[in-house]
């Protein structure tokens, strides 16, 4: 690339960098008001409902190797990084179409504010939540990292779906009523409530084909490390990325086109 070419590349990045940390202002503000109270539900959201997942087992759950409670609060915050990114994508275009006049702002970069806020405010909960396990029982993730990388791989999966759904949402009138649905259809057999040791062999073959499965064992993997032997592939989760990302892509990029803006 000649020096030229790669000033330019350059400033275009700086430029889609400011998009998009604007695009996160307004976010913020059209979701939470100019209230500092309402920026804390950001984080209370998915905290409130971790703990009161994690309670719940917790109390019909038997002990095992590692306390029912902080496998299914920590795991439900994985979760919350997909159904968060996935259930806001199908508005993101409605609520933002007078933003794509500029000629500075895309389709992708309405998408990667909302998934950058959603993606920080669970990982400031997991982190809080890591402290809080500490304080009580004196157990810390034996991987910090492979936690680290099944939050940021969960984010980028859903984003590929994202992308999808919101082009989906565009094309059909009310399949965003399908996308919550599926959602909540995947919760159970996401790997929350389970790992795939736990599961039949024949059983464990149909669970590994759900690349969230993996993301779970991944993150388990991380959290409690050997006290469970963790079955996962990351490189068919990497797969899984690619191909929804360039679906999603492609079919932003008809949806762009068919809104016939100027």
């Amino acid at each position: 690339i000649r020096q030229g070419e790669a000033a330019l590349i350059l400033r275009g990045a700086r430029l889609q960098l400011r998009v998009i940390g604007a695009l996160i202002i307004r976010e913020m503000h059209t979701r939470f008001g100019r209230h500092y109270m309402g920026y804390i539900w950001l984080y209370f959201e998915p905290l409130l409902l971790g703990v009161c997942i994690g309670l719940i087992h917790a109390w019909r759950d038997s002990p095992t190797s590692f306390g029912p409670f902080e496998f299914h609060a920590v795991g439900y915050i994985l979760f919350f990084v997909f159904r968060g990114i996935l259930n806001r994508a199908t508005t993101a275009i409605n609520m933002n179409r007078a933003l794509l006049y500029h000629r500075s702002v895309t389709l992708p970069d309405l998408f990667f504010a909302r998934h950058i806020i959603e993606f920080l405010s669970c990982t400031g909960v997991m982190v809080f939540m890591f402290f809080g396990l500490f304080a009580v029982n004196g157990d810390l993730p034996e991987s910090p990292l492979k936690v680290a990388l099944a939050m940021i791989m969960m984010a980028l999966f859903s984003q590929g779906l994202a992308f999808m759904a919101a082009a989906l949402a565009e094309a059909v009138e009310g399949s965003e009523r399908l996308v919550h649905a599926i959602t909540y259809l995947l919760l159970p057999a996401s790997g929350l409530f389970f790992l795939v040791e736990w599961l039949p062999e024949w059983l464990q073959d149909i669970a590994l084909w759900i690349p969230m499965v993996h993301l779970f064992e991944l993150l388990r993997d991380g959290q409690f490390g050997s006290r469970f032997h963790a079955v996962y592939d990351i490189s068919y989760v990497l797969g899984w990325i690619m191909v929804t990302h360039l679906i999603g892509l492609a079919a932003l990029r008809i949806t762009r086109a068919r809104m016939g803006l100027e």
